[in-house]
Formats: C-alpha cells, sequence, structure tokens
C-alpha cells in the first residue's frame, strides 16, 4: 500500500507503523523492534492503538542507537533535542514534528529491554540491561506486558497470561504484586484504573497484594496521584473505582475525610448510608471531571454536621458549606488547579439550592432561578446533572425525578434574560455619589436593593432604580433628622 493511500485511510498510529515496519525491513533492525504497552492491548480488544511505545531488542543503548538511526533517516535529528536522549534509563523520545515525508506529527518513545532494581523510598531504580522477558516482567499488568514484533506483526505473550486475562477479564501482575507495588505504589492505583476503566476483575491475589502495600501509597507525589483518581472518577464504573480504594485501604491514605462517611446512618429521606448514597450519586453523573468531583465530594461534611434531635430525627444542617470547606482542603492538598477547586468547591455548595421546590418545582420562584443562574454561572449544567443524580438517589418518598427536567425547561426561557455571567444593574455605584451618596455601607445597601429588584424583573428600568435609591436617601435624611431632634 502507497504512503499516499494509507494517509487516506488509516489512523496515525496505522501509518506509523506500517512505515517502520517498511523502513527496518532488509536493515539490521528487522526483527529487532517490538511495539509494546497499551498499544498491544487494544489492538487484541478491537481498539485503536494509541502512545506508541517501542522495545528495540539489543543491549542497554538499543533503544538510543535505533532512535538516532530513525531521526537521520527522517532528516529530523538535532543534536541533544531530536531525540531526547536519558542515557541513564536507557530511554529516548523522537518527535516526528516537521518530518520530509508527511508523516503524522506524533512523539514516539523507544527504550532497550532493561531490569530495574529499586531502592526502599526511592523512584529512580539503578538501570541495567536485559532480556525482553525482563522487560516484561518489570510492567505494571500482565494485559500491558504484550509485545508486537512489528516485522512480521506477530504477538508475544512472555507472561503466558495476557492475552487470556484480556479475554477473560482479569486484572493481576506479571511479576509478584508485593515486587511490582514496591517498585512502584502506584501501581496499585493503575491496577484499579484498569479494572474500572474496562470493567474486568481485580484478582483475588492482586487485592490482597495491595491491602498489604496500601500505605506505600504514602511516598508518591500528589500530583501523580490526583492524575491517576482522575481517571477512576471519569471511567465508566466510577463507583466500583472508589469502592475498590475502600476495600483495598488506599482510600484512607488518600481522601481519609471518608472514613467517618462509611457507614453513616442518614435520615429518612434516604436509604443508603453517606457512603453508598455518594456512590450512588456519583455513578448516576456524565463521566466529566467537574461534575463527577461535585459528585463525589458534595456530602463529605455530613461527617461533621450530623445532629440528632430528642425525637431521634437526624439532620445536617449546613453540610454543604462544610462540604465545600473539605473538598478545598482535599484538592488543595492533592495539586488540583485552582479553578477547577473553584468550580468543585461552588458545585458543592449549591447542591443544596433547589431543594425546596419540590418534584415539579412549582415552589421555585423566577427570582429564585435566575440568583442560581447568576450565582453558579458557567458550572450550570454540572451543579445541575449533580442535584439529579442526588435526587434520584434518595427514598421513594423523597426522590424529585421530575425536578431537574422542569427547571431546566424554565431556565432555557429565562436565560433570555439574564446574563449569567455578566450581572448590569441599571445604575451603580457612581450614579449613586452623583445622587449625592457618599461611600458608605449604605451605598451597599442600596446596590443590593436594586439587584435584589433586578432578580424580580430583569426588565427594572433606570427610573425604577433610580426610585429605589431615592427611597433609601429619604430614609437616610429622616433618621439623620432625628439624631438632631
Amino acid at each position: 500500500m502507497s504512503l499516499k493511500k494509507l494517509i487516506t485511510e488509516s489512523t496515525d498510529e496505522e501509518i506509523i507503523l506500517h512505515f517502520l515496519k517498511e523502513k527496518i525491513s532488509g536493515t539490521e533492525w528487522e526483527n529487532k523492534v517490538f511495539l509494546v504497552g497499551g498499544a498491544v492491548r487494544d489492538e487484541i480488544m478491537g481498539k485503536s492503538a494509541k502512545d506508541l511505545d517501542f522495545v528495540i531488542n539489543g543491549d542497554i543503548n538499543s533503544g538510543i542507537d535505533f532512535s538516532t538511526w530513525l531521526s537521520k533517516e527522517l532528516g529530523i535529528f538535532k543534536l541533544n533535542s531530536n531525540p531526547v536522549i536519558y542515557p541513564k534509563f536507557g530511554t529516548a523520545k523522537l518527535s516526528l514534528l516537521n518530518n520530509k515525508l508527511d508523516l503524522p506529527d506524533i512523539e514516539l518513545e523507544f527504550v532497550a529491554p532493561r531490569i530495574e532494581k529499586y531502592t526502599s523510598g526511592s523512584r529512580n531504580p539503578e538501570v541495567s540491561g536485559g532480556e525482553l522477558i525482563d522487560d516484561v516482567m518489570r510492567r505494571d499488568l500482565t494485559i500491558n506486558s504484550l509485545m508486537k514484533n512489528i516485522s512480521n506483526d506477530e504477538i508475544i505473550d512472555l507472561t503466558g497470561n495476557g492475552i487470556s486475562d484480556i479475554k477473560n477479564g482479569i486484572i493481576r501482575t506479571p511479576n509478584d504484586s508485593d515486587i511490582t507495588f514496591k517498585d512502584d505504589p502506584l501501581r496499585m492505583l493503575r491496577a484499579i484504573r484498569f479494572t474500572v476503566k474496562y470493567g474486568f476483575d481485580i484478582s483475588k491475589e492482586l487485592l490482597q497484594s495491595i491491602q498489604k502495600n496500601a500505605e506505600l501509597i504514602n511516598t508518591i507525589s500528589n500530583e501523580r496521584i490526583k492524575d491517576e483518581l482522575n481517571k477512576i472518577i471519569t471511567s465508566p464504573k466510577p463507583d466500583k473505582g472508589i469502592r475498590l480504594l475502600k476495600i483495598s485501604g488506599l482510600l484512607k491514605h488518600i481522601i481519609g475525610e471518608f472514613d467517618d462517611a462509611i457507614g453513616m446512618r442518614q435520615n429518612v429521606h434516604h436509604t443508603e448510608d453517606v457512603f453508598k448514597h455518594s456512590m450512588s450519586v456519583l455513578k448516576n453523573t456524565p463521566p466529566e471531571l467537574n461534575t463527577r468531583l461535585i459528585a463525589l465530594f458534595h456530602d463529605i461534611g455530613k461527617v461533621l454536621t450530623k445532629t440528632v434531635s430528642p425525637e431521634g430525627s437526624v439532620h445536617f444542617y449546613g453540610h454543604e458549606m462544610e462540604s465545600a470547606n473539605i473538598v478545598k482542603d482535599v484538592m488543595r492538598r492533592l495539586k488540583y488547579p485552582n479553578k477547577l477547586i473553584d468550580s468543585v468547591s461552588n458545585g458543592v455548595e449549591h447542591h443544596m439550592k433547589l431543594k425546596h421546590g419540590g418534584d415539579d418545582a412549582t415552589k421555585l420562584s423566577d427570582k429564585s432561578l435566575r440568583k442560581f443562574l447568576n450565582t453558579v454561572g458557567d458550572n450550570l449544567e454540572s451543579i445541575l446533572d449533580v442535584i439529579h443524580a442526588d435526587n434520584i438517589a434518595h427514598s421513594d418518598e423523597s426522590a424529585m425525578k421530575n425536578q431537574i427536567d422542569i427547571v431546566r425547561d424554565r431556565i432555557s426561557k429565562l436565560d433570555k434574560q439574564i446574563d449569567k455571567k455578566h450581572l448590569k444593574l441599571p445604575i451603580n455605584g457612581k450614579d449613586l455619589i452623583q445622587m449625592g451618596f457618599k461611600p458608605s455601607p449604605l451605598m451597599g445597601k442600596v446596590l443590593t436593593a436594586i439587584e435584589d429588584a433586578w432578580y424580580d424583573n430583569p426588565e427594572i428600568t433606570r427610573d425604577e432604580a433610580i426610585s429605589i435609591a431615592k427611597q433609601f436617601k429619604l430614609d437616610d435624611n429622616i433618621n439623620e433628622i432625628r439624631k438632631l431632634l
């Protein structure tokens, strides 16, 4: 097949693989270049290959040597920059940007088969040359340990379990799990992530190993933990992922704030404890990170706000505010970006705002909806999704299954009247100063009153706003006269 036809009919990864196969044919590299990891796994699962990584069979410099050879063949070699070389690990990264053959502009990684030896507490292993089997055994999971010889398209399963584990849906490690996790404790999170990503089952032995080694996750940077947690949360089965974190003992090290939520009884509006309810809400939200984080943390403040009346009624007054404070602490600790922290805490804080409206939303005035719109801004859809998931996770008597559909319909009409990002009042502080007001708390009260009137009627005129201000001015003058008398 011509390269032109390939470019027209194939994915970027297929184009690269076909090109490399042709390029190394008849050279010293033939039968020495192996596609590894996720790309081979995805091929067996009938998915398109992504993130092309290669092992080059040879000594510890084979990956570096091959990438250097290939970059020169493509006319894109740049000393010390393309490929980027990591001699300590026998690794090289090659960018295909600006190649002369119009190949896709992607990055390829080449490594030598190697043996890694870790010292306690260090994430930087001592590396030495090895055989293909050594490279396979150092990988995280059997499903990621497969190799494909790109010269003849043969898939090689050196562990003897990789292909069968994919077909049978089993998550386990190529090597002894204790060794695998001690080498890199983040692999415990990866094991759970792949379990929920593909709907596989985690092996009993692997789960027991995670339970034994869970505290090692404390040696991993919060940034790496956050990245894996995000992938678990946005997976097809986020609730199963968080439950596995709990069962494995990892959750208490990552988000210990959930400890007291487990088994915490709620009130008559719920059939589940706080933790199980949170999982029900989580699984019923769209797989978008902001939304899923709001769902995960929306009730975490209940652990600090639970009260029981003398009659035995359970209440969680103000739990949404406490939840918002907790989520800020958790997300800052896990090194989330400030913008996302603000968005999630905003969603958590406002997830109770529509509860009083009832299933048919008749108790929600247009004024309250306008306030809600202006307060949540671009967070609207995420919050509505979480509120709906929260509603239907209540007991049958308290589940408001229709509320959010009705609210969305009403909001679509109100949206024509309100700019959620820019609340623009008919008059402002400068106008009040021209009317004789002095900068003072009184000015703030006047603007608040005008804003409140605007929520009642977004079409309030300038004259109507001035009338409200004049009334405050009159009342203020009367108060001053009374002081003099």
